[in-house]
């Protein structure tokens, strides 16, 4: 199998779990505040959306703490000299049986039964994803081998299946519900990324034995976990760069969950212009994602991460200004200011793999010369971790924020709106501003490591 063959197989790992993920965050809140006229003749709403809002946090907030815990296993899994990737088979049903189940709540069932419903499927999305995605993206790190070159392309493909599930998710999705519902077409996403999940198994390079895999004595098994643990936590340059992915992934999230909200509520559109306002963006994106790997050899990984903060920033306070006719139309001027974030958009979600590899990998050199034994593929499942543990706590904050404005905005206040971007772009702004103050050298957080 060539090089081309294991890329798409390795990126169809993240299209499958992100199509999920863009479904479920595109959709939730719009599908929990939908409109029925009660025996009343007054309209109701399935949910309320603060309330999805605030579950949505809780929910983060529990299924936080579970991910340093799956990255302990995922590496006590490789200490055992079992292959990471075989973890793929066991997980990737979860997330989308859990999708399905959220999105199967109807107005003819009892509240009691719409909300356990709802809850149990966000549990299991929610436990299913970690259980899934930590070790699949801990697998830039194994099928990379410590090639920075094949480590960088991996991280990218990472991306670009992020980027292609999102273009799917605001182009196709909506045309899905119009015609199936959004029970049924979140059905047809899960059968549809089911496959695709376990298909980074076979994305694994040539050579890629049990010998190659780092090992360990079950006795040690434990305090592997716990060292990587205390390690993650003690790198100075891993907590500066988690406030800078913290404050992207924020803002990522507000804006998929506000898309809906812009195109129906602020332009007057349908859920279908949904696509027209993420087009550009990913049209941009898409190619730009070539130049990711170039740029973070050209520039470095942690400078190529804060300039796209700061100037995806600006792009996301420019959406206070949607529904004003500046160019053309007011579509229009959403679409334009939309697709200037795509180069940003690329580079962000091009990265984060290769900057938590890189961070780990340091501290590991950091370790070994020391004299102690430590290997990047040993711990990367608890960096994984600790990674998702802080962007799922700070996308929690970020949802129900979107949640309380997504109520307002369905009561006709359109400053709630514009309040989505202006929002997401503070959030970028915040997460560099700590960044600068948490910023180390690379040597220094080395030594700290």
């Amino acid at each position: 199998m060539n090089q081309l063959s294991r890329g798409v197989l390795f990126m169809s790992g993240q299209l499958g779990v992100m199509l999920l993920a863009r479904y479920f965050f595109q959709w939730i809140l719009d599908f929990a505040s939908q409109l029925s006229e009660g025996g009343t003749g007054a309209s109701v709403a399935l949910f309320s959306a603060s309330a999805v809002g605030l579950a949505l946090l809780a929910f983060r907030a529990f299924d936080g703490v579970t991910d340093p815990i799956a990255g302990a296993l995922s590496d006590g899994w490789v200490a055992k000299g079992k292959e990471r990737r075989a973890l793929l088979w066991y997980a990737a049903p979860l997330p989308a049986l859990g999708l399905a189940l959220c999105f199967t709540p109807t107005f003819a069932m009892s509240e009691g039964l719409r909300w356990a419903l709802l809850l149990v499927g966000m549990f299991v999305f929610f436990v299913g994803y970690t259980l899934y995605a930590i070790p699949y993206w801990s697998l830039t790190g194994d099928y990379g081998r410590g090639d920075e070159v094949e480590v960088s392309r991996l991280s990218n493909l990472l991306g670009v299946g992020l980027l292609i599930a999102t273009a799917l998710g605001f182009i196709a999705t909506p045309a899905l519900i119009d015609a199936l519902g959004f029970m049924w077409a979140g059905v047809t996403v899960s059968l549809i990324s089911l496959p695709l999940m376990v298909a980074p198994y076979f994305a694994a390079p040539p050579k890629l034995t049990q010998e190659e895999t780092p090992q360990g004595a079950p006795s040690q098994e434990g305090a592997v976990g716990w060292e990587a643990l205390k390690g993650a936590l003690s790198n100075a340059r891993f907590r500066a760069t988690l406030t800078l992915f913290a404050g992207s992934q924020m803002s990522l999230t507000v804006m998929t969950s506000a898309a809906p909200f812009i195109a129906v509520d602020l332009l007057g559109g349908s859920k279908g212009d949904v696509g027209m306002l993420l087009g550009p963006l990913l049209g941009v994106a898409l190619p730009a994602s070539a130049l990711t790997p170039w740029a973070a050899r050209r520039f470095g990984w942690e400078r190529s991460v804060a300039w796209a903060c700061g100037l995806l920033a600006l792009v996301y306070l420019g959406v206070g200004a949607l529904g004003v006719n500046l160019i053309h139309s007011p579509m229009t001027t959403a679409m334009l200011i939309f697709g200037l974030g795509g180069p940003m958009v690329a580079a962000l979600l091009g990265l984060e793999a290769e900057a938590i590899s890189a961070c780990a990998d340091e501290a590991a050199q950091s370790a070994r010369t020391e004299g102690e034994e430590a290997q990047p593929s040993a711990q990367l499942g608890v960096y994984f971790g600790v990674y998702n543990l802080v962007v799922k706590g700070c996308n929690g904050v970020a949802i129900a924020i979107t949640g309380l404005l997504a109520e307002r905005a369905r009561s006709g206040e359109l400053w709630a709106v514009r309040a989505m971007g202006v929002s997401a772009g503070l959030m970028l702004l915040l997460g560099l501003a700590l960044y600068a103050l948490m910023r180390v050298k690379p040597s220094v957080a080395s030594r700290e490591a």
